[in-house]
């Protein structure tokens, strides 16, 4: 492999500032700045991209990034948040990096608009006054920074959030390109004639090749951006760090939109206009799988799946990568360490292979169907991950890193399945993704009441005792009432009776099925809430209720359950751990966001009750699909 570098990255200005009353953050100073791009320049980069000229709240709250003139009735910023571009700049003009001004991010109204396909009198009210706000702003910035960093600035970044699905309806595209794009870019156009005009929209492959028709969509899209407006730079989001694509499939997207991007610039050139469409990649270097940094084998074999189609490589963000000062969360702990593993790549022009020492691990189960790794950090490892075999299946669950001057570290797989027998490997690891030998164990969990109940292929009636269960095809508790067996009273879902279970459907795959509303029904504690009347009082011994994980249409298991019998507390349940993905491996089947059932087990030694209160904590506000429910 060819080893690829990065031209510049991002610095997300809502990360470089906050409240200096809190300590939980400070706000960048030049010094952050100047340190941060001397590592750029050092690293051979030449682009830093300030992501936000303004945080965009509504038309009567923004934040400003600079020292606004004509906006003074709706900003909120404060004097550390009026510099941040000034800063940026400075630090940019002292270390010869170019700069792309940015204009306003609105995200929550953009993709409340996007989303409702602009097609509503609001969204499209939202992009005339985002034109108008734009327009104003480049105007405001290029008057006051122009005069002093005419060297530094060679175009503009638009943040509004393209994705590669809620512009493909016409309309809606038509809307975007004549309300807000077309006269926007026209303007960016008269202030710098030369200068580039960038879009980094989100990549969403959900891990699978393109179909012809998916970029036939996605390249009309780009084709009508390109040809209808001053629009001269494509740079999408990779979506690896988000984990919905990887360098298994991303040339798959990339090859074609090249060959678009150059077609655009054969008819741009026919038409007495620049040829100057190019095409740029923003590898994503932050990661979700709990390292937080993305390992810089995996950063650089994205970045070499799509090395031959694109200009140049501009990573989001530097809060991944770049070294900074322990007092600023806005950065990694471990940064410098993978800095200097990317630079050391760089150098020698190969990943190079190093022994990472196997750790030292204890285990402990409890809860009946829980386990504890107990690790102790030997060597200079930056995490460690853990393994689970069941039936022959490895896969990949936690992930977390270390931090430095710190040597125990605790890893739980929470919620296994009841009675099951199952081999752990934890591993750990390095900035490259070299792994340790593992430490192994082969577990076998102790038996419980609830052994074999969540086999769908045996009669429930049969299994250890007689069991109340029900299925329950509930997305999210706001759907209670369109679903059979459930009830609302007094703002919470009932269910006095038991239902048929009903298999799991995704929801963009059969709308008809699912009532979706936007809302999720929660307590006043910020909990999900539903009660069950078993008709009569009765010991119940486990109480097991599943939900589906699908990251990829937005349906999350929650956090954790808490179940009440009669008021009194029966267990409350973590969440089970999440398959992940090992990107050393080729991603698919097993090793990829498979739709799941993951149970949630409380056992206890026997409460007598007939009433079940269940509290469901919520991790995020997307959709939740209850299952099954299971009382023992």
């Amino acid at each position: 492999m060819v080893i690829p570098k990065l031209t510049g990255m991002f610095i997300r200005n809502d990360i470089t500032t906050a409240d200096e009353s809190t300590d939980e953050k400070t706000c960048w100073g030049q010094d952050e700045y100047n340190r941060v791009c001397r590592d750029m320049a050092n690293a051979g980069m030449t682009i830093v991209i300030p992501q936000i000229g303004v945080t965009y709240e509504s038309k009567d709250k923004q934040v400003f990034y600079y020292k606004q003139k004509q906006f003074n009735s709706t900003d909120e910023a404060t004097e550390q948040e009026y510099r941040q571009l000034e800063y940026c700049l400075q630090a940019a003009k002292r270390n010869g990096l170019a700069v792309y001004l940015p204009l306003q991010l609105c995200e929550s109204l953009w993709f409340q608009a996007v989303y409702d396909k602009f097609q509503t009198e609001s969204s499209l009210q939202f992009l005339k006054d985002s034109a108008d706000f734009s327009i104003k702003l480049a105007d405001e910035m290029y008057e006051r920074f122009m005069p002093v960093f005419s060297g530094q600035i060679l175009g503009w970044y638009q943040p509004f959030e393209i994705d590669n699905g809620n512009l493909y309806d016409m309309q809606a595209l038509n809307a975007f390109i004549e309300h807000y794009l077309a006269p926007v870019t026209n303007h960016l156009r008269q202030l710098l004639p030369n200068g580039r005009i960038i879009s980094s929209p989100l990549l969403y492959t959900n891990l699978t090749d393109p179909s012809k028709m998916d970029m036939a969509k996605w390249c009309t899209m780009w084709r009508n951006m390109f040809l209808r407006t001053e629009l001269d730079t494509l740079m999408p989001q990779d979506g690896a760090g988000w984990e919905s694509a990887t360098s298994d499939n991303l040339a798959s997207w990339y090859r074609p939109t090249r060959e678009m991007i150059d077609e655009c610039n054969v008819y741009l050139k026919k038409q007495g206009r620049s040829p100057r469409v190019a095409f740029w990649n923003n590898p994503e270097c932050y990661s979700m799988t709990g390292s937080g940094t993305m390992d810089i084998r995996r950063l650089l074999q994205n970045m070499a799946a799509v090395d031959d189609y694109v200009d140049c490589h501009i990573s989001f963000s530097v809060h991944s990568l770049i070294p900074m000062e322990p007092r600023f969360l806005s950065g990694q702990a471990n940064n410098k360490v993978y800095y200097d593993a990317y630079c050391t790549a760089q150098k020698l022009g190969y990943i190079p292979s190093t022994d990472v020492r196997t750790p030292t691990v204890s285990r402990t189960i409890f809860d009946t169907n829980n386990i504890r790794f107990n690790i102790t950090k030997t060597g200079d490892a930056l995490g460690f991950i853990m393994f689970r075999t069941i039936n022959g299946i490895r896969e990949k669950l936690k992930e977390i890193s270390t931090v430095e001057g710190v040597s125990d570290y605790v890893l739980i797989d929470y919620q296994v399945i009841p009675g099951v027998t199952a081999t752990y490997d934890i591993v750990a690891f390095d900035a490259f993704q070299n792994r340790s030998v593992a430490s192994t164990f082969d577990i076998t969990f102790p038996e419980s009441v609830a052994d074999g109940v969540a086999d769908r292929s045996k009669a429930l009636e049969m299994v250890n005792q007689e069991a109340i269960s029900t299925g329950i095809p509930v997305q999210t508790l706001t759907f209670a009432e369109q679903s059979e067996g459930f009830y609302f009273q007094d703002d919470k879902a009932y269910t006095d009776r038991l239902t048929q279970h009903e298999s799991y459907e995704p929801w963009w795959e059969n709308r008809d099925k699912y009532a979706i509303q936007e809302g999720i029904y929660k307590d006043e504690n910020g909990m999900a809430h539903f009660r069950i009347d078993l008709s009569d009082v009765k010991t119940v011994k486990a109480i097991g209720i599943s939900f589906m994980q699908d990251r990829n249409a937005s349906v999350r298991v929650p956090l954790r359950v808490r179940t009440e019998i009669d008021g009194v507390e029966f267990y409350t349940a973590e969440q089970p751990s999440i398959r992940g993905i090992d990107f050393t491996q080729p991603v698919g089947g097993n090793n990829s966001h498979k739709a799941e059932e993951l149970w949630f087990w409380g056992f206890n030694e026997g409460i007598e009750g007939r009433q079940i209160d269940i509290y469901i904590q919520l991790e995020y506000d997307v959709f939740l699909f209850t299952n099954e429910l299971i009382i023992l």
